[in-house]
C-alpha cells in the first residue's frame, strides 16, 4: 500500500510540472497526442519543410532544388504527350522562341517493381482484325520502351498517389528534348554544332499544374562549338536556354481517324496494318486534322450553321511589331470562309496573348500560337503536332521570322514592279505589304490545318487569264493558297491600271475542297472504313477535274505542272512575259531607287534576286523537256496514271531555252554593274549554268520518250536539236561571238566526258567538273545568303512526306548508254571543224584550230 502512495505522489509531482491546474484526464490526453505527432509517414517526412507546389492532374512539388511528381495511381498507364518548347534563349541562331526542336513524346507512366517508368508507346503497328491472337502478337512485338525509371520516394497518406523525383529528367542533358533546333541558323550552310552540357549552372526555373496538363520550366546551360561551312570556327561559346516541358493528358478514347490516300494533299499519320483476312501488311494513312464537332448535331444535319464544340484557336504573340498584327489576325480569321461553306461558324479564331488568364502559357503544348522570331531569316513556317493514335492535331505553331518582310519586299518588287508603281521603292507601302503578309501567314495556317503544298494549283489557269481584270479579281493567280504561286509576274505595264490583280487569292476552289474533305462530319459512318467509303468517293467524283488534282512537291521535277514559283498553264508563254518584265525592271532600277538607296545595298540585293528569278523562270521551261504528267489514281478514277508531255510542248520548251542562250546580254546592264564594282559578267555565269542543264536534257527525255513511243520526243532528236543550234553558225560559215565560242567549248567537253574521251589530260564527268545543281545553288546562296528559303519545306521533310506518300520513281527502267551517240557527234564536229579551220575571221579561226588540236590530242591518248 505504501508503494502505491509513493507512486501516486511521484506522478502528481510530474503532472504539476506540466500544468498545475489541469485535471488528470487532460494530462493523459495531451501525452497521447504527443506520441501521434512523432509518427511521421514517409510522405510527411518528404514534404516536412516549407516547399512550393502546384496541384493539378499531377501535383508538382519543389523541395529545395529537387522536383517531385505526385501521380495519382488512377493515371498509371494513361496515355500522355510530353513536348518541349523554347521559352527564352541567349542566342536565337540555335533555336527560336516558341519553337519545338523535337517531336512530342507519346508515353505513359507505369509501375514496375519499386520503380515508376516513363515509357514511350509504340503505335505504328495496328490491326483491325477480330483475331485476338494476332492482336496479342502485335502487342508482344511492340511493348513500351522504357525511357527513364524513377525511384519511388513515397505514397501519399491515403495511398492513392505515388511520389517520385524527376529533377534529373528536367534539368539533365536530356537527349530526348534538347533545346537546339537542327534547322537553326547556326547549322545552315554545312556548319556542324557540338554541345557540352553544364549541369552546375542548370536548374528548375518554375512549374505549373492544371486539370489536364502540367509544365516545368528549366534553365539549361551549355557551351557550343561550330565548325565547317562558311564563317570562322567558334569554340566553347556559352549558351542558355529556358525551356518549358509540357505534359498533356490525352483523351481515354482517341478521335476517330479519317482514312485517306495519296490523291489529296493532307499530311498523314502513317500506320502499318496487320491483317489475317487481307493476307498482308499494308500501310494505312490517317488524315491530320483538328477535332471539329458540331455543337448542335441535329441542327447541323438539318442544314443549320453551327459553332464547333471546341473551336481552333491561335494566340497571337504580343511581341509582334504592331504594324504586322492586322495582317496576322486577318490571315487566321479568313479561314472561317471555307469552314462556313461546310456548316461551321467561328470554327477558327485569333486571339491576343491573354494578360489575365493564369492558366495561359504560350509555351505549353496545350496552346497553339503564332510567334515572332527576331532573327534575320527570310522565312515562315507552320508545323503541327498530332495525337499519334488518330492524327488529331493537338498543337500547331506559325513562326514568322523578322526578315520575312525583306523577302516579301524583294518578291513584290521583282515580280510586280513592272505593273504596280506602289512597289517601286525601298520601303514598300503598308497597304501592299499588309496584303502580302496576310497571304504568307494564311498559307502557313493552312499547313497548321493539316494541308500540304499543292504545286499544281496554278497550272490550270490559262496564262492570258492572268492579264484579265475580271478573272484575276475573282481568282487571283492560283486555285489554292497552298501552292507556291506568288505574285502576278505575268502582268505587264499598264495591266494594273486596267484592274488586273497582282496578289494570290484569299482562297481558291482547291482550298474549299480541302476543308470540305478533311472537316465535313460523316455521322452516319460507324467505322473509319465506312467513312472512307464516303470520303474516297468525293475524290473519285472529281478526279477528272484538274482543279482538284493534288500536285506533289517534287525534289526531282518529273511533272512540269507541279513546280514551285510558277504561274499558268504554259511555262514558255508565262516565262516570256516574266523575262520581258525583268528586263523592264532592271532598266528602271536606278531611276526608281536612286534617291532611296544611297549605298546601293538594296539595288545589289534586287539585282541578285533578278538573276535568281530569271533562273527560276528558265527552270520552269526546262522541266517541260522530258516532262511526264503524273496522276495519283485508284480504280474508278477518270484519269491515266502517267502520260508523256506532248512532243510539241517539249520542242517548244527546247527551242525557247536555246534561244535564251543567245540573248543573255541584257543582264549585264552597264548602268547597274558600274554601281556594283565587284561583279563580273553575270551573263557568262548564267550561260554556263544553262548550258550544263541543256546537256543533261537528252538523258531527261529518255523515259518520257519510252512511254510515248514513236510519237515521243526522243534522245537523238533532242541531242540533234542542241547540236544544230550550237553549231549552226559554224555550218553557215559565220563569224562567232564570244558566247558562241563558249557554248561550243562546253558542248565538246560534255561529249568527251560522256563518251569516255580523256579531255585535257584527264577524264572528268560534267558533274565532277562543275555540277549544274551546285552552280544553281551558288546563285541561290548569293541571292539569299544566310536565309533558309520560304515556307515549310524543311519542316515537312522533318515531320511528314512532302510528295504524297512516295517520291515518283521509274521502276525497271535502265537508261541506254549514250557513249556511242556522243562519240559520233564528237567525230562529226571534228569533221565540221576541219572544213572551217581556215575561217576568214581571226578569232573564229583560232578558236576552231584550238578545238581541233584538243580533239585530236584527246582521240590519240
Amino acid at each position: 500500500m505504501k508503494k502505491i502512495w509513493i507512486a501516486l505522489l511521484a506522478f502528481s509531482m510530474l503532472g504539476a510540472s506540466i500544468s498545475a491546474n489541469e485535471p488528470f484526464f487532460k494530462r493523459k490526453k495531451s501525452k497521447k497526442k504527443e506520441v501521434v505527432e512523432k509518427e511521421k509517414t514517409p510522405y510527411d517526412k518528404l514534404f516536412l519543410s516549407d516547399h512550393s507546389k502546384a496541384e493539378g492532374f499531377i501535383t508538382v512539388h519543389k523541395v529545395k532544388e529537387k522536383i517531385y511528381f505526385e501521380l495519382p495511381l488512377s493515371l498509371l498507364r494513361r496515355e500522355m504527350l510530353l513536348g518541349s518548347t523554347v521559352t527564352e534563349i541567349s542566342d536565337n541562331k540555335n533555336a527560336i522562341i516558341g519553337s519545338k526542336p523535337t517531336e512530342p513524346i507519346h508515353f505513359r507512366f507505369h509501375k514496375l517493381n519499386n520503380k515508376v517508368c516513363l515509357s514511350v508507346i509504340q503505335t505504328d503497328n495496328v490491326s483491325n482484325d477480330k483475331d485476338e491472337r494476332l492482336k496479342a502478337a502485335i502487342e508482344m512485338s511492340n511493348i513500351d520502351a522504357i525511357l527513364q525509371a524513377f525511384d519511388i520516394a513515397a505514397y501519399n497518406n491515403d495511398s492513392t498517389a505515388i511520389v517520385f523525383e524527376v529533377t534529373e529528367f528536367f534539368v539533365g542533358d536530356n537527349k530526348l528534348m534538347p533545346p537546339f533546333d537542327k534547322f537553326s541558323v547556326n547549322t545552315s550552310g554545312g556548319r556542324k554544332r557540338t554541345t557540352s552540357f553544364q549541369s552546375n549552372r542548370s536548374f528548375i526555373d518554375g512549374f505549373k499544374a492544371f486539370k489536364d496538363n502540367i509544365s516545368v520550366r528549366s534553365s539549361l546551360n551549355y557551351t557550343y562549338s561550330l565548325t565547317g561551312g562558311k564563317g570562322g570556327d567558334i569554340k566553347d561559346e556559352p549558351f542558355t536556354a529556358k525551356v518549358t516541358r509540357s505534359i498533356v493528358l490525352l483523351d481515354s478514347v482517341p478521335y476517330r481517324p479519317r482514312l485517306m490516300d495519296s490523291r489529296i494533299g493532307i499530311f498523314p499519320t502513317i500506320k502499318k496494318e496487320y491483317s489475317a483476312t487481307k493476307q498482308t501488311m499494308r500501310p494505312v494513312y490517317y488524315a491530320n486534322r483538328w477535332r471539329l464537332e458540331p455543337s448542335d448535331l441535329e441542327g447541323y444535319l438539318a442544314g443549320k450553321k453551327v459553332t464547333p464544340v471546341k473551336p481552333i484557336v491561335f494566340y497571337i504573340d504580343s511581341c509582334f511589331p504592331e504594324s504586322w498584327k492586322k495582317s496576322i489576325f486577318e490571315a487566321v480569321n479568313q479561314w472561317n470562309q471555307p469552314f462556313e461553306k461546310i456548316g461551321f461558324i467561328q470554327a477558327i479564331q485569333a486571339k491576343e496573348f491573354p494578360k489575365d488568364d493564369p492558366e495561359f502559357d504560350p509555351d505549353n503544348l496545350k496552346y497553339s500560337c503564332i510567334r515572332y522570331a527576331p532573327v534575320a531569316i527570310e522565312n515562315a513556317m507552320g508545323p503541327s503536332w498530332v495525337d499519334p493514335r488518330s492524327g488529331e492535331i493537338l498543337n500547331a505553331s506559325v513562326y514568322l521570322y523578322h526578315d520575312v518582310i525583306k523577302l516579301l519586299n524583294n518578291w513584290l518588287f521583282i515580280q510586280t514592279a513592272q505593273a504596280d508603281e506602289r512597289v517601286r521603292h525601298k520601303i514598300i507601302p503598308r497597304v501592299v505589304m499588309d496584303d502580302a503578309l496576310r497571304y504568307v501567314v494564311s498559307h502557313e495556317v493552312g499547313h497548321c490545318l493539316g494541308f500540304m503544298h499543292n504545286m499544281s494549283a496554278s497550272s490550270v489557269i490559262p496564262v492570258d487569264s492572268l492579264r484579265s481584270p475580271s478573272f484575276t479579281q475573282k481568282n487571283g493567280t492560283t486555285t489554292s493558297i497552298m501552292d507556291y504561286a506568288r505574285f502576278n509576274y505575268v502582268a505587264q505595264p499598264g495591266d494594273m491600271e486596267r484592274g488586273v490583280r497582282m496578289m494570290p487569292p484569299y482562297f481558291g476552289p482547291y482550298d474549299n475542297y480541302l476543308i470540305r474533305w478533311n472537316y465535313t462530319p460523316v455521322p452516319g459512318a460507324k467505322t473509319p472504313e465506312e467513312e472512307y467509303a464516303v470520303t474516297s468517293k468525293w475524290i473519285t467524283d472529281l478526279s477528272d477535274n484538274p482543279v482538284y488534282r493534288y500536285g506533289k512537291q517534287q525534289s526531282d521535277i518529273l511533272d512540269p505542272r507541279s513546280q514551285t514559283e510558277d504561274l499558268g498553264d504554259n511555262a514558255v508563254k508565262a516565262t516570256q512575259y516574266g523575262v520581258k518584265n525583268l528586263k523592264y525592271i532592271l532598266s528602271n532600277l536606278n531611276q526608281w531607287l536612286e534617291e532611296e538607296d544611297v549605298d546601293y545595298t538594296h539595288r545589289s540585293d534586287l539585282y541578285d534576286g533578278i538573276l535568281m528569278q530569271y533562273i527560276t523562270y528558265m527552270l520552269h521551261v526546262y522541266h517541260n523537256i522530258g516532262g511526264i504528267y503524273l496522276y495519283e489514281k485508284l480504280v474508278g478514277d477518270k484519269v491515266e496514271a502517267l502520260q508523256s508531255e506532248p512532243k510539241e510542248k517539249q520542242k517548244e520548251a527546247m527551242n525557247y531555252f536555246l534561244e535564251q542562250l543567245a540573248t543573255l546580254d541584257w543582264v549585264d546592264d552597264s548602268n547597274i554593274l558600274k554601281t556594283l564594282p565587284m561583279v563580273g559578267k553575270p551573263s557568262d555565269a548564267l550561260r554556263n549554268v544553262m548550258m550544263k542543264l541543256l546537256m543533261e536534257a537528252p538523258a531527261r527525255v529518255e523515259f518520257s520518250a519510252l512511254k510515248a513511243g514513236k510519237e515521243g520526243y526522243g534522245v537523238e532528236e533532242c541531242m540533234n536539236d542542241i547540236y544544230t543550234y550550237i553549231w549552226s553558225p559554224t555550218m553557215k560559215g559565220r563569224k562567232l561571238t564570244e558566247s558562241q565560242m563558249k557554248l561550243q567549248n562546253l558542248f565538246i567537253k560534255y561529249l568527251a566526258s560522256t563518251a569516255g574521251i580523256r579531255w585535257n589530260k584527264e577524264t572528268k564527268s560534267l558533274a565532277d567538273e562543275e555540277n549544274v545543281w551546285e552552280q544553281l545553288s551558288v546563285f541561290h546562296r548569293h541571292a539569299h545568303e544566310g536565309h533558309s528559303g520560304c515556307c515549310v519545306s524543311d519542316l515537312e521533310r522533318m515531320f511528314n512526306p512532302v510528295a504524297g506518300f512516295d517520291e515518283p520513281m521509274a521502276e525497271y527502267f535502265v537508261p541506254k548508254n549514250q557513249d556511242s551517240m556522243c562519240y559520233g557527234y564528237f567525230l562529226r564536229i571534228r569533221d565540221l571543224l576541219n572544213g572551217q579551220k581556215q575561217h576568214a575571221d581571226k578569232d573564229t579561226r583560232l578558236h576552231y584550230q584550238l578545238l581541233l588540236h584538243q580533239m585530236n590530242n584527246a582521240l590519240n591518248r
